[in-house]
């Protein structure tokens, strides 16, 4: 993937739900109208963005709208299974199951709960 790809993508993600319209995207990567467009087929035959035809500013143009999302850790931040001594062994076939896992346990009820403090104030 190109450095330009890229970067379209970093600022398609900003636009997640609404996307972007393919002239305001050239605009701001700062190329050309013909460059713009490659970059946009690019990006919609890898399945990252969906082209939308719209009508804006008096002519028919593409909306770029990100078929991807920004994954953020947050959810999980703070869980012991990173850390734990039987990860090797956990899971669906292994000797231990998260379903029955104290220390998930504990962390989900005490997640929750920080939660619902911060929620309050």
């Amino acid at each position: 993937m190109s450095k330009l790809e890229e970067k379209a993508i970093k600022l398609l993600l900003k636009y997640e739900e609404r996307g972007l319209l393919q002239s305001e995207l050239w605009h701001k990567l700062g190329v050309t109208s013909r460059e713009g467009s490659r970059i946009a087929i690019k990006l919609e035959k890898k399945g990252i963005v969906k082209r939308v035809k719209e009508f804006a500013r008096d002519r028919w143009t593409r909306r770029l709208v990100p078929l991807i999302r920004q994954v953020t850790l947050e959810p999980i931040k703070g869980s012991p299974c990173p850390s734990c001594i039987y990860n090797n062994v956990c899971g669906r076939q292994g000797t231990v199951s998260p379903n029955t896992c104290v220390w998930i346990e504990e962390w989900l009820v005490s997640s929750s709960s920080s939660s619902r403090s911060i929620e309050k104030n």
